[in-house]
């Protein structure tokens, strides 16, 4: 069993505690997390609630008991992990395509960077949060770039709270089909996909508030690299956003199509910005090879 804390920011009041818990954890479904209330294994505030229908409201402190299922694959693992920087406080990693931040019910035997920290850095094994020790946000398994861990459970709170004050600042690259404008905002809300609950969509009615800012920095014959600044941190919102607005990621198969150019979606988070006690922060990962590759085929766009 392993406990995970979450601070209810104003963008998630007013959900139903059962669709936060949902939302926290996709590999599950909704009648798990409501038959975890119904055994007393979800508190908020620190009391029990049997309510899967309470409506959290701000700063409501929602604890979760999640029983992890016995083959999730927590053992250390020499990977090699690409550590931007080093606090005592925090690590600033620039994760590869390809690799998991944390073991998942649906694959419980994956090696992720979660093998690779408790390997590395011995203290991770200390955290209650077994599943994802250290772990305050996420990046998708085959979106490339920079991921905060925190050292200490008094850091992983700080920066959970950061991330619900939306203090951390984000900025992706990405290349996406098409022309898109100059620049641009979406403001489409992100829900799960009713139907596929692997996907995301923008068509959920009861989708969460989602706010993404892009700019175009370079036109290519039919592709557009863009820089994204994302306000909220819904799961897949660049990609569900780019596609809704018909300017798909490209090499993404869940939300466009495969690419010949590219063997994952061409999405990259490749800079952070945020104040840690009192200090400024800010880190920059590079463009990662497959994508550069990708840019160095296309072909400029010229305005006749």
């Amino acid at each position: 069993m392993t406990k995970t804390t979450f601070i209810i920011s104003s963008s998630d009041a007013k959900q139903r505690l059962d669709q936060f818990c949902f939302a926290q954890y996709p590999d599950y479904s909704r009648s798990f997390f409501q038959q975890l209330i119904d055994k007393e294994q979800i508190s908020v505030n620190n009391k029990i609630t049997k309510k899967p229908g309470y409506k959290l409201k701000e700063t409501d402190i929602v604890t979760c008991n999640l029983i992890v299922p016995k083959t999730l694959n927590l053992d250390p693992a020499n990977i090699k992990l690409s550590v931007l920087f080093e606090h005592e406080d925090f690590l600033i990693i620039n994760k590869q395509a390809g690799l998991s931040v944390h073991p998942s019910a649906t694959k419980p035997e994956e090696v992720t960077i979660v093998n690779g920290l408790l390997y590395h850095y011995p203290e991770f094994v200390s955290f209650e949060t077994k599943e994802r020790p250290g772990i305050v946000h996420r990046l998708d398994k085959d979106t490339s770039g920079i991921l905060i861990v925190a050292r200490t459970v008094q850091a992983a709170i700080i920066f959970s709270r950061m991330f619900n004050e939306r203090t951390v600042q984000k900025k992706y690259l990405a290349i996406v089909h098409g022309h898109t404008d100059l620049k641009g905002s979406i403001d489409y809300p992100i829900g799960r996909n009713l139907h596929h609950r692997h996907k995301m969509t923008h068509t959920n009615p009861d989708g969460r508030e989602a706010l993404t800012h892009f700019d175009a920095l370079q036109y290519y014959s039919d592709q557009t690299l863009i820089s994204v600044k994302i306000i909220t941190g819904r799961t897949h919102q660049i990609r569900v956003h780019c596609s809704a607005i018909g300017h798909a990621v490209l090499g993404d198969a869940i939300y466009g199509k495969a690419s010949t150019l590219i063997n994952r979606q061409a999405l990259h988070a490749a800079e952070t910005a945020f104040t840690y006690k009192e200090k400024k922060y800010s880190f920059t990962a590079p463009l990662p090879d497959d994508m550069q590759s990708v840019l160095d085929q296309l072909k400029p766009y010229q305005d006749s």
